[in-house]
């Protein structure tokens, strides 16, 4: 009993050890298995897309494709900047050596087989032929990438030209390295106008848009890029044939902008032009305006630049203050790219008794029958503050003290205005923020705090001194004192368009707000048109344009250096464009001088007035408005024909300008050597006169035309076909197509000596037969 007992507890024991046995296997077992479980989690889930992504780098290479950046168009269609495929010359090191093992081992195979192979060198092959067909790189710099096996590849040359491509494939091509040098397609981009708006639309390099609509645009121009991806050795090196994807890229958005190229190249011609007649050391701007929308047509910058070569200094002054040591390479570079008309401020000056003028007539604190008294100065706190004319003005009326510019004028309005209105109509007019325009780098206007705004303060403020304005918030205000009131916001881009078609923004054109009444904006652009046909600026004045503005002439910190600016619009019944033009100091001819270096008084009224308007007529000649004539404009007003035979061109040219008479040159002589009219003959004043340059002019007399039923601008053209002009004369206050000849001085069929004057009779074709005889109502 007690041996089978005994038996019974053995095999007890037995199973007892065993499942201790299988318990223990089984914990060990678990607690081996769970780390090695929980790598496996880690690696292949945890850290599943990392790892993978290593992977990917490890066996394959990338290269960035380009995208073709999004054309830039102006108004009309023209490409200002656009993008073409060009190629990016790559180097493979690793490829480089394989390929150095492969003829190693061809020429051992050879030299085994008793055969002649000439070995060559592809590292010197490459470093010594390469730099020859790429402008840039050297030797030295080719052998070093060469060797340096570290990396996959190497860019060596970025948007070689279709010469350079077909050069470099040959070569390729001819020495069998299509592992070793290869090329990617890349996009390169290219400015149709050079230089024309060249701050506006601005420049690319490596990292994108630089300045302009350029930076401004980037993410809807820069497209998304593409991607060439190779898979490569445990070397290294590309394998080219086993695996190779091509990701297309995807071209940019398409921006139009407001920009017509017509209106700026006559901006920047004019400016180029002005800058050398009046010697101007700092270059200067010119902005024009949409008056009923806000958009930019033209606006140039000077000194400016050459997109395509971006980094090159073409402005003569800049060159030589770069040679002579008083700018270095990269100053006189950021003075070129700068915009001024957006990224500089300037004292407005006279200008800016406009916004003045604008407001004291909407708070009716003055009307067109108030008057001044201006004694050429003005007793403010502990400061005497004159006027432009040190007699003084005498007693004036709101039209005559804004024609004069008076200062004490503007002054008393400024104290009738008082400084709680000051500053909401600079906040109206929106001096006191940024125009919020579609370009980087707006400046910032600069006024006095209203804590410090004294009455010595607000003296100088109201006449547009001591404080500064971006020239483009200058415009914006300006246009809105004319243009029925009404602010827009100044914008460069017209639209956006992506590449599949769909137009993704639309510039808002609706007015940020009303500042003055409609009223109020008829009446200011009734007295500025005054200013243009009467007074300050009547040098802006051309015959067949109803042109409205205001001078300004204002001193900057340095001693002796002014800015004379201009700011016009027209028509001046209905503004449909407006213009502000300004030049940064004109040298004098000596220190404190009133006139230039080259003859001309330095102000506002001489200098920018005369370009302004020059360029409103030629801007509204360009968009087909119809001319329309004063009744002064073709009443006589005849001038007398200077002497001109033997003198020079530009001896020519201020001799009549003297007179307001413009010329028509025929041939290429170096002086006049006839002239129509002859010396000392009578000549409608605004006239276009011949000079012959050595050539000789037509004999005999020529044959008046038939005018009657013509309107006023076909009765000149006729006229002056025939070397003939014309003094109009009639009862209408202006004169357009409507207006057309019921009689003529000189019977048609008359022959008379060229350049005769010829009296023409104008009326409204509702009151004339054109038979020779008017009709009573």
């Amino acid at each position: 009993m007690s041996r089978q007992k005994r038996k019974m507890s053995g095999r007890e024991a037995n199973r007892k050890i065993f499942g201790r046995t299988v318990f223990l296997l089984v914990v060990f077992g678990v607690l081996m298995f769970v780390p090695i479980i929980h790598k496996m989690w880690y690696w292949q889930i945890s850290r599943h897309e990392e790892i993978e992504q290593m992977a990917v780098q490890q066996q394959t290479s990338e290269i960035s494709i380009s995208a073709d950046r999004g054309t830039i168009y102006d108004a009309n269609g023209n490409k200002l900047a656009s993008s073409a495929t060009a190629y990016d010359v790559i180097l493979s090191p690793k490829a480089i050596v394989e390929r150095q093992t492969e003829l190693q081992k061809a020429a051992t195979e050879a030299a085994q087989k008793g055969e002649e192979y000439e070995l060559i060198n592809v590292v010197d092959l490459i470093a010594e032929q390469l730099p020859g067909l790429l402008e840039g790189t050297s030797s030295e710099d080719i052998r070093k990438r060469c060797g340096d096996t570290t990396r996959q590849y190497e860019r060596i040359a970025s948007k070689i030209d279709i010469t350079t491509e077909e050069a470099v494939r040959a070569f390729i091509a001819d020495n069998g390295l299509s592992q070793c040098v290869y090329l990617t397609p890349n996009a390169k981009r290219s400015y149709q106008y050079s230089t024309l708006a060249a701050q506006v639309i601005g420049f690319t390099n490596d990292n994108g848009g630089a300045y302009g609509i350029e930076a401004q645009q980037e993410e809807a121009l820069a497209g998304q890029p593409g991607l060439l991806v190779t898979a490569h050795n445990a070397g290294g090196t590309d394998l080219m044939n086993f695996f190779q994807e091509y990701f297309d890229s995807q071209k940019g958005s398409e921006v139009h902008t407001t920009l017509d190229i017509n209106i700026q190249k006559l901006c920047e011609d004019a400016l180029a032009s002005a800058v050398e007649q009046y010697d101007v050391r700092k270059g200067g701007f010119i902005i024009v305006m949409d008056c009923k929308t806000g958009g930019i047509l033209g606006m140039a910058s000077n000194p400016t630049y050459d997109l395509n070569n971006y980094a090159e200094v073409i402005d003569p002054i800049l060159k030589q203050q770069v040679e002579d040591g008083t700018l270095t390479q990269g100053e006189a570079r950021n003075k070129m790219w700068r915009n001024k008309a957006l990224n500089d401020t300037y004292e407005p000056g006279s200008t800016f008794k406009a916004i003045m003028l604008a407001a004291a007539l909407e708070e009716g604190l003055v009307n067109e029958n108030t008057t001044f008294h201006c004694t050429g100065s003005v007793k403010v706190a502990d400061r005497t503050i004159r006027c432009s004319s040190r007699r003084g003005h005498g007693v004036q009326t709101l039209a005559e003290a804004v024609g004069n510019s008076c200062n004490p004028a503007f002054m008393e309005m400024g104290q009738r205005l008082g400084a709680e209105r000051f500053y909401t109509y600079l906040e109206r007019f929106g001096f006191t923020d940024t125009t919020n325009i579609d370009l980087p780098g707006e400046g910032s206007n600069v006024f006095w705090d209203a804590k410090n705004f004294g009455i010595t303060e607000l003296a100088t403020a109201s006449f547009g001194q001591r404080f500064t304005v971006t020239p483009i918030s200058m415009i914006t205000a300006l246009n809105a004192v004319v243009n029925g009131g009404y602010l827009y916001q100044p914008h460069v881009v017209e639209s956006v368009v992506s590449s599949d078609g769909e137009t993704t923004y639309n510039a808002d054109m609706t007015p940020v707000r009303q500042v003055i009444s409609k009223e109020t904006s008829e009446r200011c652009a009734k007295i500025l048109e005054g200013v243009v046909t009467s007074y300050t600026g009547k040098k802006a004045y051309m015959t067949g344009y109803r042109i409205g503005g205001k001078t300004g002439t204002s001193q900057t910190l340095v001693e002796d250096e002014n800015i004379v600016s201009f700011a016009g619009f027209a028509p001046a019944n209905d503004p449909q464009v407006m213009v502000l033009v300004a030049f940064d100091s004109p040298k004098m001819s000596a220190p404190g001088s009133d006139y230039s270096t080259t003859g001309y008084i330095i102000s506002g009224g001489n200098m920018a007035a005369p370009v302004a308007g020059q360029l409103i007529a030629n801007t509204l000649d360009y968009m087909g408005f119809e001319k329309e004539y004063t009744s002064d404009d073709l009443s006589g007003g005849n001038v007398t024909m200077p002497a001109l035979i033997g003198t020079t061109e530009d001896e020519a040219k201020k001799a009549l300008e003297v007179k307001d008479l413009t010329f028509r040159k025929v041939g290429d002589g170096e002086a006049v050597t006839a002239q129509c009219p002859a010396a000392n003959a009578p000549v409608p004043s605004g006239s276009e006169v011949i000079l012959y340059m050595g050539e000789e002019p037509p004999d005999g007399q020529v044959e008046v035309p038939d005018l009657i039923g013509k309107s006023v601008e076909q009765a000149r053209e006729l006229l002056n076909e025939r070397n003939l002009y014309l003094t109009a004369s009639g009862s209408s206050s202006y004169y357009n197509s409507t207006t057309l000849a019921y009689s003529q001085g000189t019977a048609p069929g008359t022959m008379v000596d060229r350049g005769s004057v010829v009296t023409v009779y104008f009326a409204d074709s509702a009151v004339a037969d054109y038979t020779g005889r008017e009709i009573d109502d």
